[in-house]
């Protein structure tokens, strides 16, 4: 499929009264919102794997995710992995119950590798798995018993849970659709919440979407356009990507006041290359950037809440009861 075929039709849906509406129905008649469980699982283990890394752990940890998507893996291998609470907060409201019961469903042939992952017994993953009733008649019937919390609509940057009360702040492939200005305030909010020394952990991709239908194009094709003829391809609405880059992402972590303890970064080296050999040119609103900086197309991130964080109390709105 042509890139531009696609921006065209999600930036007009964009612009409609009912065009979220259409956008969910169009998603799936193409199947674009299926299940995906191989990847979608890799992408909770990898975040998983991130939290151990950095030396810490899953089991008796209460959590935060902004972005639930529609497909809760995340929630669901945390709760399996033994965490003893999950607030997954979205401002979109992809997530229904057949959605939830055939994610959950899947997941029973994948109880090993789950119990592997988190580095838990077995029996500890089964017994939890079966406990859970699925004859039920609305979300919150599937995800309370596994404390998970599902807030819709949801605002990561005034989250109303008390300060220092979460261990885990996570996010998948989520960060590179929200505003700097906002980004900016949710890490800052997940500074507060955060207990001393808990964990912000993220995996996006800064990369060009639109890469993903039309091999034509490399992750880096989008940093050709100046913001204005960005806005109307992907700077607004349903396609919205903020084209920040890896070194953005750096500085709004350290602005928000976390310590970096691992930051990875994964290079295109085909992006690279069409720069270098003059097939993508980038605009000039880019030229402060590195090569590899422009080319990144993957990050993985962790942020600790240092000791001495001072993190400035303000009006908050009504709390939340945490799981």
């Amino acid at each position: 499929m042509s890139w531009k075929l696609k921006a065209h039709t999600l930036a007009v849906l964009s612009r409609m009264p009912a065009g979220r509406f259409l956008y969910h129905r169009l998603q799936q008649v193409a199947g674009t919102n299926r299940l995906q469980l191989r990847r979608d699982l890799d992408r909770a283990f990898e975040l998983v794997d991130l939290v151990h890394q950095a030396g810490d752990s899953i089991e008796g940890k209460i959590c935060l995710e902004v972005g639930t998507g529609w497909r809760p893996l995340v929630p669901f291998v945390f709760a399996l992995g033994g965490a003893k609470g999950i607030i997954t907060v979205d401002v979109n409201p992809w997530l229904t119950l057949p959605y939830a019961i055939e994610t959950w469903l899947a997941l029973e042939d994948q109880l090993p590798e789950i119990a592997a992952v988190c580095r838990l017994p077995e029996h500890d993953v089964y017994d939890r798995y079966h406990s859970i009733p699925i004859n039920v008649r609305a979300l919150d019937q599937l995800l309370m018993p596994l404390q998970i919390q599902y807030v819709y609509p949801g605002d990561a940057r005034q989250t109303g849970l008390p300060d220092s009360s979460v261990d885990l702040v996570l996010s998948s492939n989520v960060l590179e659709h929200i505003p700097r200005d906002i980004q900016t305030d949710i890490h800052r909010e997940s500074l507060r919440v955060l207990r001393t020394g808990g964990l912000s952990v993220h995996r996006f991709n800064p990369q060009d979407h639109y890469a993903t239908v039309d091999d034509a194009i490399t992750h880096a094709n989008f940093l050709q356009f100046s913001s204005d003829e960005w806005n109307w391809y992907g700077g607004s609405g349903l396609a919205y990507h903020n084209r920040l880059r890896s070194r953005d992402y750096r500085e709004m972590f350290a602005e928000a006041g976390f310590d970096l303890e691992i930051c990875r970064e994964r290079v295109d080296k085909r992006s690279l290359d069409a720069m270098a050999d003059g097939h993508l040119v980038v605009h000039p609103e880019f030229e402060k950037y590195t090569p590899e900086e422009l080319a990144v197309d993957y990050m993985w991130v962790v942020g600790r809440k240092p000791v001495a964080a001072n993190v400035e109390e303000s009006s908050r709105s009504p709390q939340h009861q945490l799981c």
